[in-house]
């Protein structure tokens, strides 16, 4: 995934350019460019391989003048990580550059039809650039000639272009999240809504085959497909201060104590959309939880809630949807979780789904997603800044169980416990146990192996806890049922080897005694559960909370991957290889 903004109207573009492109690195970080119009009215490209705030200052971009231009933030998919292969990329002349978030699948295609032009990059972005440069030299104008090539682009691609001698700016949306965001000065596209919210709140979400023209006085979007597509203005929700730290030093530690808070507004909402989740659940036959990650860790969870009030559930990996084909019937029911609503491992499962009722769990709205399933439900976590996903777990399982609870009538059951998990939250996130977290994290920060047990609901606790770890840490962390751990994995334990043990008190007494094992063998284990116990080398102390009670567990195990991240002196926010959402097979 990368990030794009782009600008044009009767403001200096710089300053909207550089604020906005700062906001859309979670999407992407192995380098970043962008083009502008120097004082002659020609295009100047400046990028690099490295951070975005690298390449402001090293060019130092937030000094020119332009009034039109785009910033564009790398995640790495064709082509290696280099300042050659950063984008904007240009045609032969320089009178055309492009900014590209998404694969061309048949790139070699499009490439040998352009035989007579000079490729420098090793991308296949830089198609784009000399394919409208050679259908612009045939006569096009730059809406056409995009037109023309989303109709021969394969896969899911989206792009922003800039020609010298246009007044428009020109964006194709296919697959790859833009959205158009409408200022009193100008016009903005973009990857996502906290680029440009410092300046407007009022956006207009684009569907694919949206070609969009942005000039110095509005817009306009043409639907490749469907000349009927509406386009509303909408005013969003999201704040300004939801994509700043604030006075804490990492996105990722304001996003962990945002959970009390995220989950209090769940209490308080409107409960309309869980009802008519719920209703399409109880007219279901079996129930399939689709995600990928982090979501897809929230899938299992669910699942195994459903199948406990008696509901055939299954969770699904969204890239592994083709394996159930020959069982799904028309009378199955899918819900699909995403952040971001534009996980491409999850939206490639619709083409299998296309007559089955659908449910998003989404935080983004306008998303692919949102505009594929029969009911949405807005997670309302707010805007996620950090790489690793935190407050959006929590939100995102926490209403897939909701939604399982109406359905089957333990409404009143949910919604007392959704209070106790507000409260076990706030008494979770309190100084006595971030100094444990800190103290856990010193011990632990120089280990190369960890593991995280559990069984039940908090199995999957322990894949969430070891996937964080390997995320903002780089350990190597590896999430057992506990039961299972004895089947094999126990020839690993030796004097000193961690183990991160998750217990909750329905399933005590099982692991414990698994736990005992590993303590026979001369292992170590650092317990997360509500009670001690004398098996735990080290305690931190989690709060019941009824069927959430895995939630202060994951919140802890957030904390610790974030305290040994910070230890070791890595940028939790921008984990090494990762960005935020992947968009691309």
């Amino acid at each position: 995934m990368c990030g794009i903004i782009a600008y044009n109207g009767s403001d200096n573009a710089v300053p909207y350019l550089v604020d906005g492109i700062k906001n859309l690195e979670y999407r992407g970080y192995d380098s970043a460019g962008c083009v502008l119009l120097d004082g002659s009215g020609n295009l100047l490209i400046r990028k690099s391989e490295g951070k975005v705030g690298d390449v402001i200052k090293n060019y130092a971009i937030d000094k020119y003048t332009s009034p039109k231009g785009i910033f564009h933030t790398r995640w790495a998919t064709r082509g290696e990580v280099n300042t050659r292969n950063a984008h904007p990329i240009s045609d032969c002349t320089g009178k055309i550059a492009v900014a590209h978030n998404g694969i061309i699948e048949n790139y070699d295609e499009i490439k040998n039809s352009l035989s007579d032009h000079k490729f420098t990059t090793d991308t296949d972005t830089e198609i784009i650039a000399h394919f409208l440069e050679d259908r612009m030299n045939g006569g096009l104008t730059m809406k056409d000639a995009v037109a023309e090539l989303a109709h021969e682009m394969k896969g899911y691609s989206s792009f922003v272009a800039i020609d010298r001698d246009s007044d428009d700016i020109v964006a194709l949306k296919n697959g790859s999240p833009l959205v158009v965001g409408l200022a009193s000065n100008g016009t903005f596209v973009a990857s996502d809504v906290p680029s440009f919210i410092k300046y407007t709140n009022r956006v207009v979400y684009l569907f694919d085959g949206d070609v969009v023209s942005i000039g110095k006085s509005g817009y306009r979007i043409d639907n490749l497909s469907d000349s009927d597509k509406k386009h509303e203005v909408k005013t969003v929700k999201i704040k300004y201060d939801e994509s700043t730290k604030g006075d804490f030093p990492h996105f990722m530690l304001k996003e962990i104590m945002e959970q009390p808070a995220v989950v209090g507004r769940i209490e308080e909402s409107g409960i309309e959309s869980i009802e008519r989740a719920a209703e399409l659940v109880k007219a279901s036959g079996r129930v399939y939880l689709i995600g990928a990650g982090t979501s897809f860790n929230a899938c299992m969870i669910a699942a195994n809630l459903f199948r406990s009030l008696g509901m055939d559930a299954t969770a699904i990996e969204g890239q592994n949807i083709s394996n159930y084909a020959g069982v799904i019937s028309d009378k199955d029911l899918f819900i699909l979780i995403s952040q971001s609503g534009e996980t491409m491992d999850v939206i490639q499962a619709l083409d299998l789904i296309k007559a089955n009722k659908k449910i998003g769990i989404l935080n983004v709205e306008g998303s692919t997603l949102s505009n594929s399933v029969d009911v949405v439900v807005y997670i309302g976590a707010g805007h996620e800044n950090a790489v690793a996903a935190t407050k959006t777990f929590t939100a995102s399982v926490v209403y897939a169980m909701l939604i399982g609870m109406y359905a089957a009538g333990k409404v009143e059951e949910a919604r007392n416990d959704l209070g106790l998990l507000k409260l076990a939250l706030y008494n979770t996130l309190v100084p006595s146990v971030i100094g444990a977290v800190d103290a856990t994290a010193s011990l632990i920060k120089d280990k190369v192996n960890l593991f995280y047990l559990g069984r039940g609901a908090d199995y999957v606790t322990a894949l969430e806890g070891a996937l964080k770890m390997k995320e903002v840490s780089y350990i190597h962390a590896e999430g057992i049922d506990s039961s299972t751990f004895k089947h094999g994995p126990l020839a690993l334990i030796s004097k000193d080897i961690y183990s991160i043990a998750l217990v909750s008190d329905a399933d005590r007494d099982a692991v414990m005694h698994n736990l005992s094992e590993i303590k026979a063998r001369g292992g170590r284990i650092i317990g997360i559960s509500n009670h001690n116990s004398e098996l735990f080398d080290f305690y931190l102390k989690s709060q019941p909370a009824g069927i959430f009670d895995f939630v202060p567990k994951v919140v802890i195990s957030q904390l610790l991957a974030y305290k040994v991240s910070v230890l070791k002196g890595i940028n939790p926010d921008r984990p090494r290889n990762l960005a935020k959402a992947v968009t691309v097979k």
